[in-house]
């Protein structure tokens, strides 16, 4: 199937597919927001997920495991992608690197490394995901964030899809309210008890056609 024909990618989880009104819109931007604990990495694996079963390959930038380690939880919670990394359909890259100290300076640097990254590399790639964006603009600074945001938004308007978590607090509210304007789809996740029952809620600020709240 060639890129520029797929309208949606399904998630490869038929109840998830239907809340999201079929799917997940391809090409898009989209920026999934939680605390620890929310699920926000889960439900970006299952995007995913749903991405490689759909014949896209996949890079993963993770922030808060190893490569292996990264794999390891996506398989443990269900989503066998081992023979994707082995046929190469799926890369994952790591900033967690033994030896390595983070320097404030370099630190703010990265949201920059890694678009620059994303543009030339365009060719390896349907869908790029981070996971997650705000260790990589811990130091960094509004223009640096916005600038970052707008280059994704310029690789998307290419064909491609590119995933984004994030922890709320992490960026100001300024810049998050200019964010949404720039995303295709933005959801905020949050644990919840409902009936005594506790539940993860997901809310589609922004996903045209589909529900808002579900969980």
């Amino acid at each position: 199937m060639a890129v520029e024909d797929i309208r949606l990618i399904s998630t490869g989880n038929e109840e998830l597919d239907i809340r999201l009104a079929g799917g997940i819109p391809f090409p898009s931007l989209i920026v999934i927001e939680g605390d620890h604990g929310t699920g926000k990495s889960v439900v970006a694996q299952q995007l995913i997920f749903g991405a490689l079963k759909s014949s896209l390959k996949v890079i993963v930038v993770t922030t808060e495991s190893t490569t292996m380690g990264y794999i390891k939880r996506m398989e443990q919670a269900g989503f066998p992608i081992l023979d994707y990394y082995i046929m190469g359909k799926l890369t994952v890259y790591t900033t967690q690197l033994p030896g390595i100290k983070w320097t404030r300076e370099f630190s703010r640097l990265l949201p920059a490394i890694t678009s620059n990254y994303m543009v030339l590399k365009m060719d390896r790639y349907d869908v790029f995901v981070i996971d997650s964006f705000s260790h990589l603009a811990t130091y960094s600074q509004p223009n640096e964030v916005l600038d970052f945001f707008t280059i994704t938004r310029q690789i998307v308007d290419k064909g491609r899809l590119v995933i984004i978590t994030i922890h709320p607090g992490t960026i100001r509210e300024d810049l998050l309210t200019r964010i949404r304007a720039m995303c295709d789809g933005y959801f905020k996740l949050k644990n919840a008890v409902i009936g005594g029952r506790f539940v993860k809620i997901m809310n589609i600020v922004k996903l045209k056609g589909a529900p808002t709240v579900f969980d």
